[in-house]
Protein backbone atom coordinates (compact mmCIF):
# COMPACT_ATOMS: atom_id res chain seq x y z
CA UNK A 1 0.00 0.00 0.00
CA UNK A 2 1.26 3.42 -0.92
CA UNK A 3 2.45 5.87 1.72
CA UNK A 4 1.88 8.86 -0.59
CA UNK A 5 -1.34 10.75 0.02
CA UNK A 6 -3.17 13.30 -2.11
CA UNK A 7 -5.53 16.05 -1.01
CA UNK A 8 -7.65 18.45 -3.04
CA UNK A 9 -7.90 22.08 -1.96
CA UNK A 10 -11.53 23.01 -2.61
CA UNK A 11 -11.24 26.68 -1.63
CA UNK A 12 -13.69 28.88 -3.49
CA UNK A 13 -10.99 31.25 -4.76
CA UNK A 14 -10.49 29.03 -7.80
CA UNK A 15 -13.56 26.86 -7.83
CA UNK A 16 -15.89 29.75 -8.67
CA UNK A 17 -19.08 27.78 -8.52
CA UNK A 18 -22.03 30.11 -8.83
CA UNK A 19 -24.24 28.29 -6.31
CA UNK A 20 -23.79 26.49 -3.03
CA UNK A 21 -25.71 23.51 -4.40
CA UNK A 22 -23.25 22.95 -7.26
CA UNK A 23 -20.30 23.28 -4.94
CA UNK A 24 -21.82 20.83 -2.44
CA UNK A 25 -22.66 18.31 -5.17
CA UNK A 26 -19.11 18.46 -6.48
CA UNK A 27 -17.77 17.61 -3.01
CA UNK A 28 -20.23 14.71 -2.89
CA UNK A 29 -18.66 13.33 -6.06
CA UNK A 30 -15.06 13.29 -4.84
CA UNK A 31 -13.75 9.73 -5.06
CA UNK A 32 -12.58 8.73 -1.57
CA UNK A 33 -10.74 5.71 -2.95
CA UNK A 34 -8.39 8.10 -4.81
CA UNK A 35 -8.31 11.29 -2.79
CA UNK A 36 -7.19 11.07 0.84
CA UNK A 37 -8.18 14.51 2.06
CA UNK A 38 -10.16 17.69 1.35
CA UNK A 39 -8.67 21.03 2.33
CA UNK A 40 -9.92 24.61 2.55
CA UNK A 41 -8.01 27.86 2.77
CA UNK A 42 -9.44 30.09 5.50
CA UNK A 43 -9.92 33.47 3.82
CA UNK A 44 -11.90 36.67 4.21
CA UNK A 45 -10.34 38.55 1.28
CA UNK A 46 -9.38 37.53 -2.25
CA UNK A 47 -5.80 36.53 -3.00
CA UNK A 48 -4.15 39.15 -5.26
CA UNK A 49 -4.29 39.62 -8.14
CA UNK A 50 -7.23 37.66 -9.52
CA UNK A 51 -9.01 35.61 -6.86
CA UNK A 52 -12.58 36.81 -6.27
CA UNK A 53 -14.03 37.66 -2.88
CA UNK A 54 -16.03 34.41 -2.80
CA UNK A 55 -15.25 32.91 0.59
CA UNK A 56 -17.72 30.91 2.63
CA UNK A 57 -16.74 30.44 6.26
CA UNK A 58 -14.75 27.20 6.24
CA UNK A 59 -15.62 26.30 9.83
CA UNK A 60 -19.27 25.94 8.76
CA UNK A 61 -18.34 23.91 5.67
CA UNK A 62 -16.22 21.25 7.37
CA UNK A 63 -19.13 19.71 9.38
CA UNK A 64 -21.17 19.41 6.18
CA UNK A 65 -18.27 17.82 4.32
CA UNK A 66 -17.69 15.39 7.20
CA UNK A 67 -21.29 14.22 6.86
CA UNK A 68 -20.94 13.89 3.07
CA UNK A 69 -17.65 11.98 3.06
CA UNK A 70 -16.92 9.07 5.38
CA UNK A 71 -13.25 8.25 4.69
CA UNK A 72 -11.21 11.32 3.74
CA UNK A 73 -9.49 13.60 6.21
CA UNK A 74 -10.11 17.34 6.30
CA UNK A 75 -7.78 20.23 6.95
CA UNK A 76 -7.18 23.97 6.76
CA UNK A 77 -4.56 25.10 4.24
CA UNK A 78 -4.25 27.30 6.22
CA UNK A 79 -5.84 29.48 8.89
CA UNK A 80 -4.02 32.17 10.92
CA UNK A 81 -3.60 33.21 14.57
CA UNK A 82 -5.06 36.71 14.19
CA UNK A 83 -8.79 36.30 13.58
CA UNK A 84 -9.68 33.89 16.36
CA UNK A 85 -9.07 33.33 20.06
CA UNK A 86 -7.18 30.04 20.42
CA UNK A 87 -9.43 29.08 23.35
CA UNK A 88 -12.44 29.24 21.00
CA UNK A 89 -10.56 27.59 18.13
CA UNK A 90 -9.68 24.72 20.46
CA UNK A 91 -13.40 24.10 20.92
CA UNK A 92 -14.19 24.46 17.19
CA UNK A 93 -11.52 21.94 16.18
CA UNK A 94 -12.43 19.57 19.02
CA UNK A 95 -16.02 19.63 17.72
CA UNK A 96 -14.85 18.89 14.16
CA UNK A 97 -12.70 16.10 15.54
CA UNK A 98 -15.86 14.50 16.94
CA UNK A 99 -18.05 15.15 13.89
CA UNK A 100 -15.43 13.63 11.59
CA UNK A 101 -14.55 10.83 14.03
CA UNK A 102 -10.91 11.88 14.23
CA UNK A 103 -10.38 12.95 10.62
CA UNK A 104 -9.32 16.57 11.07
CA UNK A 105 -5.89 18.21 10.59
CA UNK A 106 -5.37 21.77 11.84
CA UNK A 107 -3.25 23.78 9.40
CA UNK A 108 -2.02 27.22 10.44
CA UNK A 109 0.36 29.89 9.12
CA UNK A 110 1.47 33.41 10.13
CA UNK A 111 -1.33 35.03 8.10
CA UNK A 112 -1.92 37.10 4.96
CA UNK A 113 -2.62 40.82 4.69
CA UNK A 114 -5.63 40.41 2.36
CA UNK A 115 -7.50 38.69 5.21
CA UNK A 116 -6.53 41.28 7.81
CA UNK A 117 -5.71 44.83 6.69
CA UNK A 118 -9.04 45.81 5.16
CA UNK A 119 -10.89 44.26 8.09
CA UNK A 120 -8.99 46.16 10.78
CA UNK A 121 -7.47 43.04 12.33
CA UNK A 122 -4.18 43.30 14.23
CA UNK A 123 -1.35 41.32 12.61
CA UNK A 124 1.59 42.28 14.82
CA UNK A 125 4.14 39.68 15.97
CA UNK A 126 2.68 36.97 13.70
CA UNK A 127 5.18 34.19 14.40
CA UNK A 128 5.29 34.73 18.16
CA UNK A 129 1.51 34.86 18.25
CA UNK A 130 1.22 31.71 16.13
CA UNK A 131 3.56 29.82 18.46
CA UNK A 132 1.57 30.80 21.51
CA UNK A 133 -1.71 30.09 19.69
CA UNK A 134 -0.54 26.52 19.05
CA UNK A 135 0.62 26.16 22.65
CA UNK A 136 -2.86 27.17 23.88
CA UNK A 137 -4.49 24.58 21.60
CA UNK A 138 -2.20 21.85 22.87
CA UNK A 139 -2.71 22.90 26.48
CA UNK A 140 -6.50 22.61 26.23
CA UNK A 141 -6.58 19.47 24.09
CA UNK A 142 -4.01 17.62 26.17
CA UNK A 143 -5.76 18.46 29.46
CA UNK A 144 -8.22 15.66 28.71
CA UNK A 145 -11.28 17.60 29.86
CA UNK A 146 -9.69 18.69 33.13
CA UNK A 147 -8.79 22.19 34.31
CA UNK A 148 -6.02 23.90 32.36
CA UNK A 149 -4.20 27.21 32.79
CA UNK A 150 -1.93 29.29 30.57
CA UNK A 151 0.18 32.38 31.19
CA UNK A 152 1.60 33.93 28.02
CA UNK A 153 2.32 37.17 26.23
CA UNK A 154 -0.89 37.15 24.20
CA UNK A 155 -3.21 34.74 26.02
CA UNK A 156 -3.90 34.09 29.69
CA UNK A 157 -6.45 31.89 31.41
CA UNK A 158 -6.88 29.89 34.59
CA UNK A 159 -8.81 26.69 35.32
CA UNK A 160 -10.35 26.53 31.86
CA UNK A 161 -12.18 23.33 30.98
CA UNK A 162 -12.66 22.01 27.45
CA UNK A 163 -15.02 19.06 27.13
CA UNK A 164 -15.58 16.56 25.67
CA UNK A 165 -12.08 15.21 25.19
CA UNK A 166 -10.76 14.99 21.65
CA UNK A 167 -11.30 11.77 19.67
CA UNK A 168 -7.72 11.78 18.37
CA UNK A 169 -5.14 11.33 21.07
CA UNK A 170 -3.36 14.29 19.48
CA UNK A 171 -5.04 16.42 16.80
CA UNK A 172 -2.34 16.99 14.14
CA UNK A 173 -1.11 20.56 13.75
CA UNK A 174 0.63 21.38 10.46
CA UNK A 175 2.34 24.71 9.83
CA UNK A 176 2.41 26.44 6.45
CA UNK A 177 6.01 27.51 7.01
CA UNK A 178 7.69 29.37 4.14
CA UNK A 179 10.45 31.24 5.98
CA UNK A 180 13.47 30.22 8.09
CA UNK A 181 11.89 31.26 11.39
CA UNK A 182 8.62 29.41 10.78
CA UNK A 183 10.44 26.31 9.49
CA UNK A 184 12.43 26.27 12.73
CA UNK A 185 9.19 26.61 14.71
CA UNK A 186 7.63 23.79 12.70
CA UNK A 187 10.38 21.44 13.84
CA UNK A 188 9.86 22.57 17.43
CA UNK A 189 6.13 22.12 17.94
CA UNK A 190 4.25 20.97 14.82
CA UNK A 191 3.20 17.52 13.62
CA UNK A 192 3.50 18.37 9.93
CA UNK A 193 4.76 20.88 7.40
CA UNK A 194 2.65 22.17 4.50
CA UNK A 195 4.69 24.80 2.64
CA UNK A 196 4.11 26.60 -0.65
CA UNK A 197 7.43 25.82 -2.33
CA UNK A 198 8.23 27.05 -5.81
CA UNK A 199 10.15 24.00 -7.05
CA UNK A 200 11.43 20.57 -5.95
CA UNK A 201 14.87 22.09 -5.46
CA UNK A 202 13.66 24.76 -3.06
CA UNK A 203 11.49 22.21 -1.26
CA UNK A 204 14.47 19.94 -0.72
CA UNK A 205 16.60 22.73 0.77
CA UNK A 206 13.78 23.97 3.00
CA UNK A 207 12.99 20.44 4.08
CA UNK A 208 16.50 20.08 5.50
CA UNK A 209 15.86 23.12 7.72
CA UNK A 210 12.74 21.46 9.14
CA UNK A 211 14.59 18.18 9.67
CA UNK A 212 17.43 20.01 11.40
CA UNK A 213 14.95 21.65 13.76
CA UNK A 214 13.28 18.29 14.44
CA UNK A 215 16.65 16.78 15.37
CA UNK A 216 17.67 19.70 17.58
CA UNK A 217 14.38 19.36 19.47
CA UNK A 218 14.75 15.58 19.82
CA UNK A 219 11.61 15.01 17.74
CA UNK A 220 10.88 11.73 15.98
CA UNK A 221 11.11 12.45 12.23
CA UNK A 222 9.22 9.20 11.51
CA UNK A 223 6.16 10.61 13.29
CA UNK A 224 6.27 13.89 11.37
CA UNK A 225 4.45 14.52 8.04
CA UNK A 226 6.14 16.36 5.18
CA UNK A 227 3.36 17.95 3.17
CA UNK A 228 3.37 20.08 0.03
CA UNK A 229 0.75 22.62 -1.08
CA UNK A 230 0.72 24.14 -4.54
CA UNK A 231 -1.31 25.31 -7.48
CA UNK A 232 -1.44 22.80 -10.34
CA UNK A 233 -2.06 23.71 -13.98
CA UNK A 234 -2.34 21.10 -16.73
CA UNK A 235 -2.63 21.89 -20.42
CA UNK A 236 -1.31 20.73 -23.78
CA UNK A 237 -1.77 24.03 -25.57
CA UNK A 238 1.64 25.72 -25.77
CA UNK A 239 0.16 29.22 -26.02
CA UNK A 240 -1.80 28.63 -22.80
CA UNK A 241 1.30 27.24 -21.11
CA UNK A 242 3.36 30.23 -22.24
CA UNK A 243 0.78 32.58 -20.71
CA UNK A 244 0.78 30.66 -17.46
CA UNK A 245 4.58 30.67 -17.43
CA UNK A 246 4.61 34.47 -17.67
CA UNK A 247 2.13 34.69 -14.80
CA UNK A 248 4.16 32.35 -12.58
CA UNK A 249 7.33 34.31 -13.32
CA UNK A 250 5.72 37.47 -11.94
CA UNK A 251 4.42 35.69 -8.85
CA UNK A 252 7.96 34.48 -8.13
CA UNK A 253 9.02 38.06 -7.45
CA UNK A 254 6.15 38.77 -5.04
CA UNK A 255 5.31 35.45 -3.45
CA UNK A 256 8.72 33.72 -3.46
CA UNK A 257 11.39 36.46 -3.24
CA UNK A 258 13.29 34.30 -0.72
CA UNK A 259 13.70 31.72 -3.51
CA UNK A 260 15.61 34.00 -5.88
CA UNK A 261 18.93 33.59 -4.07
CA UNK A 262 18.97 29.77 -3.67
CA UNK A 263 17.71 29.42 -7.24
CA UNK A 264 20.66 31.47 -8.49
CA UNK A 265 18.72 34.50 -9.74
CA UNK A 266 19.72 37.07 -7.14
CA UNK A 267 21.63 40.24 -8.00
CA UNK A 268 22.16 43.03 -5.50
CA UNK A 269 20.75 45.61 -7.92
CA UNK A 270 17.38 43.87 -7.46
CA UNK A 271 17.38 45.19 -3.90
CA UNK A 272 17.04 48.71 -5.31
CA UNK A 273 14.15 47.58 -7.50
CA UNK A 274 12.36 46.12 -4.48
CA UNK A 275 13.02 49.37 -2.60
CA UNK A 276 11.18 51.25 -5.35
CA UNK A 277 8.19 49.01 -4.65
CA UNK A 278 8.51 49.77 -0.94
CA UNK A 279 9.63 46.26 0.01
CA UNK A 280 12.66 44.62 1.59
CA UNK A 281 13.27 41.38 -0.36
CA UNK A 282 14.78 39.73 2.72
CA UNK A 283 11.53 40.04 4.66
CA UNK A 284 8.86 40.36 1.96
CA UNK A 285 5.93 38.03 2.65
CA UNK A 286 2.12 37.95 2.17
CA UNK A 287 1.58 39.91 5.39
CA UNK A 288 3.03 43.03 3.74
CA UNK A 289 0.56 43.67 0.90
CA UNK A 290 -3.19 43.18 0.61
CA UNK A 291 -3.56 44.03 -3.08
CA UNK A 292 -1.41 44.70 -6.13
CA UNK A 293 -3.34 47.76 -7.27
CA UNK A 294 -0.43 50.11 -6.57
CA UNK A 295 2.43 47.78 -7.51
CA UNK A 296 4.42 48.80 -10.57
CA UNK A 297 4.65 45.69 -12.74
CA UNK A 298 7.29 47.29 -14.93
CA UNK A 299 9.58 46.98 -11.91
CA UNK A 300 8.41 43.42 -11.23
CA UNK A 301 9.25 42.57 -14.83
CA UNK A 302 12.76 43.95 -14.35
CA UNK A 303 13.25 41.79 -11.24
CA UNK A 304 12.45 38.59 -13.13
CA UNK A 305 13.71 39.57 -16.61
CA UNK A 306 16.83 37.37 -16.32
CA UNK A 307 14.87 34.25 -15.34
CA UNK A 308 14.44 31.96 -18.38
CA UNK A 309 10.93 30.86 -19.27
CA UNK A 310 12.19 27.29 -19.46
CA UNK A 311 13.26 27.47 -15.83
CA UNK A 312 9.76 28.50 -14.74
CA UNK A 313 8.18 25.82 -16.93
CA UNK A 314 10.44 23.17 -15.45
CA UNK A 315 10.04 24.30 -11.83
CA UNK A 316 6.39 25.21 -11.35
CA UNK A 317 3.72 22.52 -11.02
CA UNK A 318 2.49 23.12 -14.56
CA UNK A 319 2.67 21.48 -17.97
CA UNK A 320 1.30 18.49 -19.85
CA UNK A 321 0.07 15.39 -18.06
CA UNK A 322 3.42 13.73 -18.66
CA UNK A 323 5.33 16.71 -17.27
CA UNK A 324 3.11 16.82 -14.17
CA UNK A 325 3.69 13.14 -13.46
CA UNK A 326 7.47 13.60 -13.68
CA UNK A 327 7.35 16.64 -11.37
CA UNK A 328 5.21 14.88 -8.79
CA UNK A 329 7.55 11.89 -8.97
CA UNK A 330 10.50 14.21 -8.35
CA UNK A 331 8.78 15.66 -5.29
CA UNK A 332 7.97 12.19 -3.98
CA UNK A 333 11.62 11.21 -4.35
CA UNK A 334 12.56 14.43 -2.53
CA UNK A 335 10.46 13.36 0.43
CA UNK A 336 6.91 14.72 0.04
CA UNK A 337 4.47 12.43 1.82
CA UNK A 338 1.21 14.35 1.53
CA UNK A 339 0.27 16.53 -1.46
CA UNK A 340 -2.42 19.21 -1.33
CA UNK A 341 -3.24 20.38 -4.85
CA UNK A 342 -5.27 23.43 -5.84
CA UNK A 343 -6.26 23.32 -9.51
CA UNK A 344 -5.53 26.58 -11.31
CA UNK A 345 -7.34 25.79 -14.57
CA UNK A 346 -10.49 27.81 -15.18
CA UNK A 347 -13.95 26.51 -14.37
CA UNK A 348 -16.19 26.78 -17.43
CA UNK A 349 -19.55 25.44 -18.56
CA UNK A 350 -17.93 22.82 -20.78
CA UNK A 351 -15.58 20.66 -18.72
CA UNK A 352 -13.15 19.85 -21.58
CA UNK A 353 -10.49 20.36 -22.67
CA UNK A 354 -8.32 21.37 -19.73
CA UNK A 355 -10.91 23.19 -17.69
CA UNK A 356 -11.08 22.74 -13.91
CA UNK A 357 -13.33 19.69 -14.06
CA UNK A 358 -11.31 18.05 -16.84
CA UNK A 359 -8.05 18.44 -14.91
CA UNK A 360 -9.70 17.12 -11.76
CA UNK A 361 -10.81 14.01 -13.65
CA UNK A 362 -7.32 13.53 -15.09
CA UNK A 363 -5.90 13.64 -11.58
CA UNK A 364 -8.60 11.30 -10.24
CA UNK A 365 -8.64 8.75 -13.06
CA UNK A 366 -5.05 8.70 -14.29
CA UNK A 367 -2.35 10.67 -12.49
CA UNK A 368 -2.95 9.87 -8.81
CA UNK A 369 -3.73 6.14 -9.37
CA UNK A 370 -0.52 5.84 -11.42
CA UNK A 371 1.58 7.48 -8.67
CA UNK A 372 -0.01 5.48 -5.86
CA UNK A 373 0.56 2.26 -7.76
CA UNK A 374 4.22 3.02 -8.29
CA UNK A 375 5.09 4.72 -5.00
Amino acid sequence: MTNIKFGIDMSLETYTSKTWERYRDFVKGINEDVWDSIWLGDHLGGIPPTSPYRNYNVWLLFPIFAELKSKVHFGTAVTDPHRYLPQVMAQIVMTLDHISNGRFIFGIGPGEAWNLDNYGIDKRKPVSKMKEFIMVLKTLWEAGGKKASFDGEFYNFKDAILQPKTVQESIPIWIGANGPRTRKLTGEIADGWIPYSFSPDTYKKEMEEVKDSLRKNNRNIEEFTFGYWNWIYINENEAALDGYTAEKKLTLALQHPYSLKPLGFWKEEKRDLYAKLGFNPDTLNPLQYNSIDNIDFNIINQIVSDIPNDFIRNSALMGTKEEIIKKLESLIKTGVQNFVLMIDNELKKKPKPFTWEHVFQMLTDEIIPHLKENY
